[in-house]
């Protein structure tokens, strides 16, 4: 695995989320893709499938915050917002609102589970701490010494 550390393979691995969003290529594949370029460009002591996790989800706040200032092609006439009301401009934000957290909760999963799979097949696996020896282990018995005798004081009185 490449050493880089984690911001240079966080800001790498979100740009080349943009270039597949650039040329159409996106969808589930490109999150995944995402957060596996994310880990496997990590050090292997700060390799971990979170870094492609908030990797993915980096790249859907992103898309978030482009998304608003974009407008979508609507065609048809919108309705009069004096004719609609207040509340539905509450409502409104409160789906986006829930959209952001939803977005990134789900981003992250995706971007997860290919730092997983970037962690299990690249990062040496550990060693177990204790291995097993065949040998059998000596038992060490501890003698113990002789007991001493409290002796009891009379008051005299």
């Amino acid at each position: 695995m490449p050493n880089f550390d984690i911001e240079l393979a966080f800001l790498t691995s979100i740009i080349l989320g943009l270039v597949l969003a650039f040329l159409k290529i996106g969808g589930i594949f490109a999150l995944v893709f995402v957060g596996f370029v994310a880990v496997f460009l990590t050090n292997d002591d700060d390799a971990s499938y979170k870094i492609g996790a908030m990797t993915a989800g980096a790249l859907y706040f992103i898309y978030f915050v482009t998304g608003l200032f974009v407008s979508p092609d609507i065609p048809y006439q919108l309705p009069n917002p004096l004719g609609i009301g207040v509340g539905y401009a509450f409502e409104g934000f409160f789906t986006l609102l829930l959209s952001l957290v939803v977005g990134v909760l789900l981003y992250g999963l995706l971007g997860a589970i290919g730092g997983y799979f970037a962690d299990k097949l690249f990062k040496p696996q550990d060693k177990p701490k204790r291995p097993k020896n065949s040998r059998v282990k000596r038992k060490v018995v501890k003698r113990r010494t002789k007991p001493q005798r409290r002796t009891l004081q009379r008051k005299v009185g």
